[in-house]
């Protein structure tokens, strides 16, 4: 039918927008760092996102409607690494609720790519770190405004490599007794105010940026990327965020060298340390 055809190209044309969706599904990341202890360490990272270019090959994934789309995959991100290194592991299920307005083309109803689009995400999975001290039940809804269309004239193109989203998260964290959490240091440490066998509440604001490849040399491109995160534990009264920045080499496709900075290890176990070093970022 005409009516898939245009949500099909539509779809295609939202593949790096939607609640920091990439240009690969599957990306791996390894490098040396320094620790919040000064320990060299090696850190290793691990990421799924299935893009909704990458779902709609799935019909049963994606769910068109008249002014709508929802799209359901599997997510997960692993951040560990030697030593005290930060370490989380984050692995749920994601459904995205995109609502836009439509105007007609040639007599055809389409997605107004002129106007404002609104993202909710709805997931639920666990969290932890990589030494299983605990396991937090967690259930988010979010809102993620689009604006990165690229006929949405009225946007800077520099505000179309940023993403902004709110976000309410809800679970409780389950004591697992497998190791010995309290001798913990360093990166390694729980932080957080949450405590096991308690119920979870918080709210979480999110920043992102990514010039791409901001600066083209003959020999080789170069670009930023960035993440502001924070957090109000509600039931503790608390705050936690995470900073990251990463000066970004681009060595070939989907492959890339990063001078990492990284300020607090973010969730599950907020502990509030630094950690630096360079990665090498590929993307399958």
């Amino acid at each position: 039918m005409r009516i898939n055809k245009l949500y099909a190209v539509f779809v295609l044309c939202i593949t790096v927008s939607i609640a920091s969706a990439q240009d690969k599904p599957l990306t791996i990341t390894l490098g040396n760092i320094k620790t919040e202890l000064k320990n060299s360490a090696l850190n290793l990272g691990i990421q799924y996102l299935v893009s909704l270019d990458s779902a709609y090959k799935e019909q049963d994934l994606l769910f068109p409607g008249k002014k709508s789309l929802f799209q359901i995959s599997p997510e997960f991100n692993i951040q560990t690494g030697t030593s005290d290194a930060f370490s989380a592991i984050d692995v749920k299920i994601t459904g995205v609720a995109l609502l836009f307005q439509t105007v007609k083309i040639d007599g055809v109803i389409t997605p107004d790519t002129k106007k404002l689009f609104h993202a909710f995400p709805l997931s639920a999975g666990i969290e932890t770190n990589n030494n299983f001290d605990y396991v937090n039940a967690i259930f988010e809804v979010g809102y993620v405004p689009w604006y990165q269309a690229v006929f949405m004239s009225k946007v800077p193109a520099w505000l179309k490599k940023t993403k902004i989203g709110i976000f309410l998260q809800g679970g409780y964290k389950f004591n697992l007794n497998i190791t010995d959490s309290v001798n913990k240091s360093g990166g390694d440490a729980d932080q957080s105010n949450e405590n096991t066998d308690k119920g979870i509440l918080r709210t979480k604001g999110s920043f992102g940026i990514n010039t791409q490849e901001l600066i083209n040399l003959p020999f080789i491109k170069i670009g930023l990327a960035g993440d502001a995160n924070g957090w109000y534990d509600i039931l503790n009264k608390t705050t936690y965020f995470n900073l990251e920045g990463k000066l970004r080499f681009f060595v070939g496709k989907n492959r890339y060298f990063d001078f990492v900075y990284q300020k607090g290890s973010g969730a599950p176990n907020f502990n509030k340390g630094d950690q630096y070093g360079i990665n090498l970022t590929v993307g399958f």
